[in-house]
């Protein structure tokens, strides 16, 4: 009865998964949108079932991806298998949202990373240079046409963008880890409301002004924040390696004081437009982020002593 009924749930996840990875592959258009929904059916299944049942799941899935799409898109059944397989695993262990979307983002980043690799070794293709050359390539082309046509233009402002451009191929890890975290994050966002009308009980984010860094990120970020003022022989492995654990610090100090925001904003029991107000002039205004940022350094020490 037991084998049965695992045969049967197996067979309707891969009829719904071949279904979704055909669309994916044949219709462009929906692609953007089907990202989202791949990892569902395997999600269901390994919350139902073992996890043993869910990888003869998976190799079966790769099985009906080879004969369906071909080679090529067997990186992607696997990701979206293993991440499907990971989020009902976690879901069935009850697990809190939180964890649950830690753990995704570094799934999501090895499967990125490594289709990265492959592209480099098989297809001789650097992504980051890729993109970066094709951003600099459309400015360069927007000038030509600017006085091809007579338009003026601000050279400070393009010639400030084309450096930015030039800085991706070093702060690449940090636009994968960034890039994964949106993806688990939506995900789960689309995913979640569909399981839990199937049945699954799926856990809540604690409100965002609960979010806090532990004190040591603190000590942490000084420490990058000293090795920047050396300086560092460029596109070496220190510089790389300061250069994102810069970014990705700074952006958790910013949540950290975003987060502050919303707190004190909920403990005056001022009405929740007001943090929402502020969070989106900070992002129209550039240079009120550094004051956020001096917020999230600054409560990380008041909300530890709190806590004593």
């Amino acid at each position: 009865m037991k084998s049965a009924r695992l045969i049967s749930e197996g067979a309707v996840a891969l009829a719904i998964y071949s279904i979704l990875l055909l669309l994916f592959t044949y219709i462009p258009i929906m692609s953007l949108v089907l990202l989202f929904f791949i990892p569902l059916p395997f999600i269901r299944f390994s919350f139902k079932f073992p996890l043993k049942e869910s990888i003869v799941i998976t190799c079966v899935g790769i099985g009906l991806t080879l004969i369906m799409t071909g080679v090529t898109m067997i990186p992607v059944t696997v990701m979206f298998s293993t991440l499907g397989i990971l989020i009902g695993y976690l879901l069935k262990n009850e697990r809190s949202k939180g964890e649950i979307l830690l753990s995704s983002t570094f799934l999501v980043l090895i499967h990125i990373v490594l289709l990265n690799i492959l592209a480099k070794v098989y297809f001789q293709t650097d992504l980051a240079n890729k993109i970066t050359t094709m951003l600099i390539d459309s400015i360069d082309n927007s000038k030509k046409m600017y006085s091809d046509l007579g338009i003026s233009y601000d050279e400070k402002n393009l010639d400030s963008l084309t450096k930015t451009f030039k800085l991706i191929p070093v702060i690449f890890p940090t636009l994968l880890l960034m890039a994964s975290f949106v993806y688990a994050f939506l995900t789960q966002a689309i995913t979640f409301p569909i399981i839990k009308r199937l049945g699954i009980k799926t856990p809540k984010f604690k409100p965002f002004r609960e979010f806090r860094i532990p004190l040591g990120f603190s000590w942490f970020f000084l420490v990058v924040l000293i090795f920047n003022f050396f300086k560092l022989a460029e596109n070496s492995f220190l510089y790389i390696a300061v250069i994102n654990l810069t970014y990705v610090l700074q952006l958790l100090l910013i949540v950290q004081g975003f987060a502050s925001i919303f707190y004190f904003s909920h403990l005056k029991k001022l009405t929740k437009a007001v943090p929402i107000l502020i969070l989106i002039v900070c992002i129209f205004i550039q240079p009120l982020i550094y004051i956020v940022l001096l917020i999230g350094i600054v409560s990380i020490g008041i909300f530890n002593r709190r806590k004593k």
